[in-house]
Order: structure tokens, then sequence, then C-alpha cells
């Protein structure tokens, strides 16, 4: 047997070299690199003597024989390959001065072969109607193909020569990439990305459009007119054409600069008619009707459709049978109706009566054994092609006596419960309309004119019945049977859930009706377990938190959740994770106000609270390395354990996923007395200190001020001291410093200063921040010793870390320097250990005291090793902070390209966490594009720079702004 062909590789994207099957060649000295450079360039073509003479040396170093010199390195390059291939690539053609050799490698095999063709394939890609992001995978590809300075390292005027020809190909395919990047509108730093490639090539006029356009799309508009202004100035003549119109479309807020909108979904005993006016289910419909015909099966085709009430599976069994025709069933179709909703569904042997008649059979020979009956039933439909409907099942046992025996007949079957036990049964489940698809439903009823006539309240009306076709045509026939109803006054009248399922009946179809039929076939557990998931206001639960809600041990939890699913009153619409149609919740709830005793949802919302409060403990306490006890300010101990995390990067992830349910669990709280208030101002406190971003601080603040509020009417000290310090640390996280520093001074009139110490030193703490950021240091340096007094005296280590962190900076800005670098030390030292948020912290502290104390080169070092952490952990706040850091520091060291890149990356994130930071990284960007040859564009940085610390009253980093401003007015006059 033969082995196979090596795979040999050669690059010349960075240094010269070839690979055979992945493993390094030896390719010798820098002359032998510089001949085989050319000879991969020649693409298979001879190069003759004189020509790689040329090609090797300038006249000044060139040997005494150089031909001779050019017939050894071929033979060292013969030598190093032959090792890796038996047959020979580098061949002689022609004899003495006039031959040459040729290098018969494939195009494939030489990186530069695709990487020169990609821009000219991502077109073809486009051509052949491909997709814009094909067309820039294409060229990701070819630019991943980059490894630095091309044939690094050789300098012959070949070398010289392709190397400038390949960084004109990559600024090409880069502006190219970029093009489409904007065209896609799926990078968040593409403004950034652009701003870099400008400084590299400024005279380029495409990179700059591209710049202009993502600096537009984010609401730069002053700064994207201020690169064409710079351009303008680069170029020393008016910009061109693309340029200038793209100006003029920026100044007139043209709506087609605007990012564009992702593709909205597609819209999704007698034999039953096709229901009039059916309307949509294209896919469901085309996928079931292939399910039904296919030939290739060994035996009888079962299709199973399953899904909840009302969803639509007999109308679409029976649209697909009629659409189906007679040539695919030449022999008919039965019906059967199995009523597996009702108390007692009928039992297969007397539905094998019915269809035995159906195909002919007289009453007196319908046999009377459950066994002779299939037997004959099969018999009959053994040389038969026919059709099978057997709608809403009750169990896989009811129908497996039904189904034919030889292959021929399909069995179209619908259940409300997922028939997982038909052994070969092809699934359909069908889910809700998608919103367009519904609204076309709704159109197709009551007509054209009452839609177009309230389009919003149309839309409304269908998200209000969830889009379940049963709800739709409800309503649909209310509105056409009562013309002076309005799809508006319908919406109106759903909106309240205690109301919707009874508007929800007309004649003789009703949501609920529809629901009671699967809830009657549920046992006692089940139906308890139904009740009680509808009781918090969440989107979905996870199965830890059904259980806790439940009082049920997890595998408990998990079969009677399954059950639910199984019988599609229930969804999981991801593993782990449960959820109701809005309809059915509200069916449940009103199952639980007739049925469940006074008290029934507050104990199982109290059962859900502590869990929820113990678990978001232990994930405040891992994500900063701290015992649990170390970082609680208030007595509200939990009785569960909650659940365990092994990393930060998980409990950050946990906390993150269910703040939704923590956020509804605290305003249960705080309209239910019989729920504990310390626990709900606990858990505010650790979506506080865990998470971080604008809105998510926004709605912190919001719900501690209702937790206040409600503490102080109920007299309850300690939850109002808490929660008015977490709202006054969350205001000031989000810079609204007034309202902050109130709170924070209210929160401390409140505390008990012995149980409430750790209170008190996390209060001392903010107000520490709150001072050094309105310049007032002696005052945050009193705050800070005081917070880290109390933290060392209850033995806090990591909080007095982070309180050591503070105040050094505070030292540092009084000039105490050496103070200022004991204490960030002690600090780093505290918070030091495992990957956590707090290790992070005390980094990002160590960083900014180093800059102060003139060591540049350690400060840049430590927020270095701060900054992948706060990313991986997901702290928004304190990654910007580390970048807008970052930037400085590369400023302070003249590196102006590399700190307006930095500032640029981080301009987004700080737009969604800290309008302080924004204003930080734009005044740094605006000082690298002073320097960087981009007034106008620096200059529109340096203003909205300005606005900001303005607006949030920080009037020293205003006057500095100021002095920047007019420095740059004056050099631009100058200029």
């Amino acid at each position: 047997m033969n082995s196979p062909t090596p795979t040999v590789e050669f690059a010349l994207l960075g240094p010269v070299r070839a690979r055979c099957d992945g493993a390094p060649v030896d390719l010798g000295q820098p002359r032998t690199r510089e001949v085989l450079a050319v000879l991969l360039a020649a693409a298979g073509r001879t190069v003759s003597l004189p020509l790689l003479v040329d090609a090797v040396w300038d006249e000044a170093d060139r040997p005494s024989r150089p031909e001779h010199s050019v017939r050894t390195h071929v033979w060292r390059l013969r030598r190093a390959l032959a090792r890796h291939t038996a047959e020979p690539l580098l061949v002689t053609v022609g004899e003495g001065t006039s031959g040459g050799y040729a290098l018969r490698v494939p195009a494939r095999a030489v990186d530069i072969r695709s990487f020169e063709r990609a821009e000219a394939r991502a077109e073809e890609v486009r051509a052949r109607g491909g997709t814009a992001a094909q067309a820039r995978a294409v060229l990701a590809a070819a630019l991943e193909l980059w490894a630095g300075e091309p044939l690094a390292g050789l300098h012959g005027p070949h070398a010289r020569t392709l190397r400038a020809r390949l960084q004109r190909v990559r600024q090409s395919l880069l502006e190219a990439r970029l093009c489409l990047d904007a065209e896609l509108d799926d990078r968040p730093h593409l403004a950034a990305e652009a701003g870099a490639l400008v400084v590299e090539f400024p005279a380029r006029e495409r990179l700059r459009a591209v710049q202009m356009l993502a600096l537009y799309r984010e609401g730069r508009q002053a700064e994207a007119l201020g690169v064409h202004e710079d351009a303008r100035r680069r170029l020393g003549t008016a910009p061109g054409p693309e340029l200038a119109a793209l100006h003029r479309r920026i100044l007139c807020s043209d709506p087609a600069l605007r990012p564009p909108r992702p593709d909205a979904p597609p819209p999704g005993g007698a034999f039953p008619s096709p229901a009039p006016g059916f309307t949509g289910r294209d896919g469901q419909l085309r996928a079931l009707t292939d399910m039904v015909t296919r030939r290739d099966a060994p035996a009888v085709v079962v299709s199973a459709v399953n899904g909840m009430a009302g969803v639509g599976k007999t109308t679409l069994a029976v649209q697909a049978a009629h659409g189906l025709g007679d040539d695919a069933f030449p022999d008919g179709r039965l019906y059967a109706d199995l009523r597996g909703a009702d108390a007692e569904p009928p039992h297969p042997q007397h539905v094998l009566g019915e269809l035995l008649r159906e195909l002919g059979v007289a009453d007196e020979d319908v046999p009377a054994d459950a066994g002779e009956r299939v037997a004959l039933y099969r018999t009959l439909l053994a040389d038969r092609r026919m059709l099978l409907l057997l709608d809403n099942a009750a169990s896989c046992e009811q129908i497996a006596p039904l189904i034919p025996g030889a292959a021929g007949c399909a069995v179209l079957v619908t259940s409300r419960a997922w028939l997982t036990g038909l052994a070969g049964a092809h699934h359909l489940r069908l889910d809700v309309m998608p919103p367009e698809e519904a609204l076309r439903l709704l159109r197709r009823t009551v007509g054209d004119r009452a839609v177009d006539a309230e389009p919003e309240a149309a839309r409304a009306l269908v998200a209000a019945c969830g889009c379940l076709p049963l709800a739709l045509r409800i309503v649909a026939s209310r509105l056409a049977a009562e013309p002076g109803r309005s799809p508006a006054g319908m919406v109106r009248r759903l909106a309240d859930e205690r109301r919707r399922l009874d508007e929800l009946r007309t004649g003789d179809a009703a949501v609920d009706a529809a629901f009671q039929l699967s809830y009657a076939t549920l046992t006692p557990e089940q139906a308890r377990a139904f009740r009680l998931l509808a009781v918090p206001d969440v989107p979905d639960l996870a199965l830890p938190g059904a259980a806790a809600l439940l009082g049920a041990a997890t595998d408990e939890a998990e079969e009677l959740l399954e059950s639910l699913v199984e019988l599609n009153l229930l969804e999981s619409h991801r593993l782990g994770r449960y959820r109701f149609h809005d309809l059915v919740r509200a069916f449940a709830r009103a199952r639980a106000a007739r049925e469940d005793s006074p008290g029934t949802a507050t104990r199982a919302l109290a059962r859900l609270l502590d869990f929820c409060l113990a678990t978001a403990r232990n994930a405040d306490a891992v994500a900063h390395a701290a015992e649990p006890d170390e970082r609680t300010l208030i007595d509200a101990a939990p009785a569960s354990p909650g659940l365990a995390f092994a990393t930060a990067r998980e409990a950050t992830a946990w906390m993150r996923e269910e703040t939704a349910l923590q956020r509804a669990l605290i305003a249960h709280a705080c309209a239910d007395d019989g729920l504990p208030l310390t626990q709900a101002a606990d858990l505010v406190d650790r979506l506080n200190t865990v998470l971080s971003g604008i809105t998510h601080l926004t709605a912190v603040s919001e719900q501690a001020r209702q937790v206040a509020e409600v503490a102080a009417r109920r007299g309850d000290r300690p939850s109002e001291a808490l929660a008015r310090y977490v709202r006054g640390n969350a205001l000031w996280h989000a810079n609204a410093f007034p309202e902050a520093e109130a709170e924070l001074h209210r929160s401390l009139e409140l505390c008990d200063r012995d149980a409430g110490l750790r209170l008190c030193a996390s209060a001392h703490l903010t107000l520490c921040a709150h001072a050094r950021v309105r310049g007032r240091f002696a005052d945050a340096v009193a705050h800070g010793e005081a917070s880290v007094r109390f933290f060392r005296t209850l033995g806090a280590a990591t909080a007095e870390g982070t309180a050591l962190g503070e105040l050094a900076f505070n030292y540092a800005r009084q000039g105490r320097l050496s103070e200022a670098r004991s204490a960030a030390g002690r600090g780093a030292e505290l918070l030091a250990g495992r990957e956590s948020v707090s290790t992070a912290i005390g980094l990002y502290y160590l960083a900014r005291v180093l800059r102060l104390c003139g060591d540049h080169d350690e400060a840049l070092r430590r927020a270095g090793a701060a900054l992948p952490l706060f990313r991986t952990l997901n702290v928004s706040s304190f990654e910007a902070a580390s970048g807008n850091l970052i930037a400085e520091l590369h400023a302070e060291q003249g590196d102006f390209a590399l700190a307006a890149r930095t500032a640029e990356e981080f301009l987004p994130l700080a737009r969604k966490v800290s309008a302080m930071l924004e204003a930080g990284l734009l005044r740094t960007l605006g000082r690298g594009l002073v320097h960087l040859g981009q007034p106008a564009r620096a200059g529109a940085c340096l203003r909205a720079a300005l606005e900001l610390f303005a607006g949030l009253g920080a009037e020293q980093d205003a006057a500095q702004l100021r002095g920047l401003l007019d420095e740059h007015a004056a050099a631009s006059t100058g200029r």
C-alpha cells in the first residue's frame, strides 16, 4: 500500500517558512530563503539565473560569483525539501546562464496565492448572489494568514518589492472587510478598528468613510464630521466624492445611514373539512406533508403533532391531509377522535370497531375479541394506501392497536402530550404562531380596514392573545360580530389578567375550557405544581428555583415539571428552564385563586426568596473571594444552603441569568408583608455588588428605593438603612452624585453602630470615593480611614483590602506617596488569591496609585493583569475603568496612537456603564488625536468630554478640559 503524499506548505506572510505535514522544514540561512521567496512568488514559472541574481542582491552587495551562489542556495533548498518529499519540487529548466529554476507546488500550498486572490473571490461570492457575511468570511480567512511583516528578515530587491505589494493587498483587504462590516453592522468596535487603520493609512478615504459611518451610527455625529475635516486638512484639498457625499448625508441625518434592520422572521365518523381561511403555518405544513409522504420508510409512516391546547394541531393535520390529494392515498382517508382530554378516553377496542365500520364491515361482523379486531383491521388495510388521522390522542397505549401493519398507509396523530413511546414516529411540535403570521390571521378574519386603522392596537391584541390561534380566532370573531368594537378596546379589556380568560370566549369556544380539559387529567401533585409555578412574576424558572418554590427535592421537582412539559402545559425552551405561555399562566393563577388556601402562594414565594438569597450570598462570596458572612450587611440569614459555585465566573453567570427572578422576588416582598423584607433588602445588596452596567444600576437603585420606602412604613430601620446604602451606592456608580451622597448619609444616620458596623464601613467607603470624584481629598481620606478602621475591627480582610485601595489613591492625590504605596500594596495583598472580582479590584487600585507615584510601567502591568479578570467575570464598570486607566498611561508615556486605539476600544462599553468613564476616555482619545494630526475630530472628542464632566459636576476635570480646549484652539489658529 502506497504511503500518502506529504503535504508541503509555504508561508511568506511573516518570516519565510515551510512545513511538511505540519512539521517545520529547516530552510537555512536568509539568502536561501530569499531564493525560495523568488521561486514561490513566480507561481511555478521558470526564473532564469540572471533574474534570480537581480532579485536576491543589490548591485552594492552582490558577491563576486553570484551565479555560483544562487546554485549553492538552490542545492541547499533541494536538499532541505528532499528530506520531507519523495517527489522533486524544485526542478532545473534548461542549461547554463540561459537556464533557470522552477518550484512546482500547488497554488493552495503558498499563502500569498489565496491572500492576493481573496478580494476577487469575495466579489465573486457577491456576484453569485452570496451574502455580505459570506464575502466577509473569505476576506477574514485571508487576513488571518497575515503573521507579521511579509518576508521578515529578508532585504533583497525582490523581497522589498514583494513586501510592499503584499502590504498594499492587506490594506485593500482590510478596507474591503471594514466596508462589509459597515454593511452588516454587527461589529461593536468598528469605529475603533477603522480609527486605528486611519492612523496607519491616513490618506485612504475609503477607511475614513467607514470610520465616519461607524461613528455616526454610535451617535457620535460631531466626531464623524470631524473625520471629514481632518481628511481635508490632511489631503490639502477637498475630499473625494464618496467622502463628500457621506458628509452631506450625515449633516442631513439621512435615515438610510441607520444600521440595517434584521430580516423579519418568516410567517411561520366523517373526515373533517379544512378550516375556512386557513392562514400561515407554511413551514410546518410542508414538514408534515414531507413526513407523511415518505416512501423510503420500511413500514407505516407515523407522524405525531403535539402542542398546547388551542395551538391548532387538528387544523394543521386536517389541512395537510386535504392538501395531499387523492393520488397520494387513492384508497381514501380515515378519521378518529380519540378524545384524549376526556376523563375517560375511548378504549382502543371501541375505536377499532368504529374504524372497521368505516371500512365497510357490518355491525354483526365486527369481532368481539380485541385481538381479532386488530387482526381484521390490519388485514383490510394490508393492500390499501390510506391516510389515517388519529386526533387528540391520550397516550401511546391508546394508539398502538390502531396503527396499520403494512407499508402503504400513513398515520397522522395529534396530541397535547409528547408521544415519545411511538417507535419510529416522526414528531412535530406545533408552537404558537410568529407575530406577523398571527397578525395575518387576525387581518383575514376582521378585514384589512380594521387592522390598518389601528395597526399598533392590532399588534398589541396579537400579543395579548399570546399568538395562540384559538385565542386569535375568538377575538377576531368577536370583533367581526360587533362592528362597534375596536382592536384598541379589545386590548384594554384583555389588559387585566384576571379578566383575560373571561374575555376569550365566544359561542362554544373558550380558551380556559380548552385548558381545563388538559388540567383535569393531572394528578393532585401535578396540579399543585402547575398552580404554584405560575405564582412568581418571572419569564421562566430554573429547576433549582422551581424545586425551592415547590418545597421538593430537585429530582422530584424535575419529574413533575417534565411531566407537565410532556402534556404541553409547561414549556422547556432550554435544558433545566421552564416557562408558561401567558394564557396558560393566567389559567393556572385562576385555578390557584379558586383551589389554594390563603397563604399558600406566600409560603411558596418565601421558600423561593430564601433559596435565592442563599445562592446570591454564595455567589457574592465566591465572586469576591470572601467568606459569606464577610459581605453580609444585615441579619437575614436564609435557611436554605443555596447553590454552590466553584468559580467567580459561575457565580456571576448565575446572578446575571437569575436577575429577573431576584427582582421579581424583591417586588413580591415589597407588596406582601408575609415575606421577610430583610431578605429582600439583602438580595438588593447582592444585585448591586456582583453585577454592573447603567441599566442594571438604575433598576437596582429603583428597587432599593421601593424597599426603603416600604421599610420606613413598617418601621424596619435595618432594612431601610441597607436599602438606602444600596441605593446611594448604585446612584454613585451611575454618576448621580448629589442623590447618592444624600442617601449614603441617611443610611449612616439609620445605622446601629454595633449591629450595623459593617454597613457603616461600607457607606464610608462609597462616601470616600464620592469625595474623591468631587475633588475633596481631605474628606475622602477621613471617610477612607474610617472605613478601613471599621473593616479591620470586624476582621473583614477582603473589604479592608478594597477600602485600602481607595484610601491609597486619595493619599497619593494629597502627595502622601509613601503612605499611598504602602496602603495600596497592603490592599493588593489582602485581595490577592483566586480568580475573583476582589483580586482584580486590588490590582486596579494598585495600578492607579503606581501611576500617581510615577511608576508607569508597573502601573500598566498591574492594570493589564486586572483587565482580563474583569472581562472574564463580566464586571463591565471596572473593565471600562481599567481600559480608561491603560489608555491614560499610554498617553502619558507618549504612545498616542496606542492611547487613542485603546480609548476607542473601550468607549462603547463605557457608554453603557458610566458617563464619567466615557468622559475620561473621550478626553484621552482627544489628546491622542491631537498628536496624530486629526484636530477636527480631536476637538469634537474634547468638547463632548467637557460637556459630560460639566454635567456630572466634576469641576476639576471640566477645568482641565477647558484648558486643553484653549490650547487646542490656539494651536489650530496658529496652524
